[in-house]
């Protein structure tokens, strides 16, 4: 069989495949399986949101049956509001179970994908030898540089993820490639989970503050997160479907972005 033919004997000719810029990323961090990873949470998202579709439905009938109720019983019409209270109020935590369910797949999604993309410019930079602008950053050692961890000052360095991030992705060029929202969205998700995972459900009062200030000074977007009140003040935070869909959307951004900066070298 001739050369030609064994590329086309099922019908596409290989030799013109060209990898998209997403392919190029995951080529790049090749030590995890992103597409895997976000199907399995896309997966579960879907079943969260009919979850509390279906919630919503149980309600809103517990709700007619109440209103309808005309049989002159005090107690039992008692009983059918306290019902339906009781199933509202349970909502509540249901919405922030499902978004510490959200947040506790997002938020490591992100920053295994940044780890992963540095990790792998890394290793590349080592083969290559592309230079990099010299900046703080490469007044420490090659590991601490390729770090997102950590952002640089000329005293020294400090753990900051969001910051590192950004500091990193100018020093190496990457930045003009990524979402230009991305240090506000990345800010947004890791303040979250701090929140989230060190005090659960529901915050102390200050917390609580604090984290409407800061959404209100650092100009979050007013959808990406939804609150429950008591009493005027903010109790209960949520991410929002529209915040989820995109984190979602930045990884697919990033990807896309980091395929166009390997293609410019």
């Amino acid at each position: 069989m001739a050369e030609d033919e064994k590329w086309n004997t099922s019908g596409l000719d290989f030799r013109r495949f060209k990898p998209s810029n997403r392919d190029q990323a995951l080529f790049l961090m090749d030590e995890i399986n992103l597409e895997a990873q976000l199907l399995a949470i896309k997966g579960l998202l879907k079943r969260n949101r009919e979850a509390e579709k279906q919630v919503s439905e149980a309600i809103e009938q517990l709700d007619k049956q109440a209103r309808g109720y005309s049989g002159g019983d005090e107690r039992y019409q008692m009983y059918m509001e306290d019902r339906w209270l009781d199933a509202l109020h349970g909502t509540v935590f249901q919405d922030a179970a499902h978004s510490m369910s959200a947040l506790g797949m997002l938020a490591p999604l992100l920053e295994s994908v940044l780890v992963s993309i540095f990790t792998g410019l890394k290793k590349r930079d080592e083969i290559h030898s592309s230079a990099s602008k010299i900046d703080e950053r490469r007044s420490f050692s090659n590991s601490d540089y390729w770090n997102p961890h950590f952002e640089f000052q000329r005293n020294g360095r400090r753990r900051d993820l969001v910051k590192g991030t950004i500091q990193l992705s100018i020093s190496t060029g990457l930045r003009e490639f990524l979402p230009d929202d991305l240090e506000k969205v990345l800010s947004a998700i890791f303040s979250y989970r701090n929140k989230m995972f060190h005090f659960g459900f529901e915050w102390p009062k200050e917390e609580r503050r604090k984290f409407a200030e800061r959404i209100k000074n650092e100009k979050w977007p007013g959808d990406w997160f939804i609150k429950s009140t008591s009493d005027g003040d903010p109790w209960i935070f949520y991410m929002s479907s529209e915040f989820i869909e995109l984190c979602l959307s930045t990884v697919d951004q990033i990807l896309n972005g980091v395929g166009k900066y390997l293609a410019t070298d």
